[in-house]
């Protein structure tokens, strides 16, 4: 479901569904790596295929997470159906693409 790595950022990538069957396992996940936020987080999104609200609400978490370290949050790879979520929901204002 989802990956954590670091590079020159932080990379968040997720995969298959985000929704309220797993965003609660995705955030703990995550919790675990906002601890100590040392440089700007990328949220891959190549290989999701969907996104809820509870997914938008891990997402709002990563950027808010981000922001309160000092650092930018940039997505990537979102596309269709996703893509149009994050438009819709107007993510987009405070999510960088890339």
């Amino acid at each position: 479901m989802i990956q954590i790595e670091k590079s020159n950022r932080l990379i968040i990538t997720f995969s298959g569904r985000l929704d309220a069957t797993n965003s609660q396992q995705a955030s703990e996940q995550i919790d675990k790596v906002f601890e100590n936020i040392d440089r700007d987080l990328e949220l891959n999104m190549e290989k999701l295929e969907y996104i809820s609200s509870a997914g938008l609400q891990v997402v709002l978490k990563c950027a808010k997470a981000a922001k309160a370290a000092g650092k930018e949050t940039y997505l990537h790879g979102a596309s269709g159906n996703v893509l149009e979520i994050f438009r819709i929901s107007g993510f987009l204002t405070f999510l960088k693409e890339d």
